[in-house]
């Protein structure tokens, strides 16, 4: 018997993708982007702000969305700098502050 394979929404796999991924469904990238996180309020209610300092690409800064939970949702994000190709894109982690 063959083995019936569904596109990544069926399964949840998007999800997972737009959520950070896991190990199966998204090969992790080697541009890290350390970013620092805001709460915010709109008119939809409270929202986290990701800041980075300084784009692995342009060097700027940049900020996204980093959802509306309880914590900041980090993961995947395209690059949005410049003429940057479609597949450019880094992941987002919280900046480590070391204690002194």
């Amino acid at each position: 018997m063959s083995e019936k394979r569904n596109a990544p929404g069926a399964t949840g796999a998007l999800g997972d993708q737009l959520d950070g991924g896991s190990a199966p469904t998204v090969a992790r990238a080697s541009v890290i982007a350390h970013c620092r996180a805001y709460a915010a309020r709109g008119c939809f209610g409270r929202y986290w702000v990701l800041v980075i300092d300084t784009c692995p690409y342009c060097r700027r800064t940049h900020r996204h969305g980093g959802g509306d939970q309880l914590h900041p949702t980090y993961g995947h994000r395209a690059a949005h700098c410049g003429s940057t190709s479609g597949g450019r894109g880094y992941w987002l982690e919280p900046t480590t502050e070391e204690a002194a």
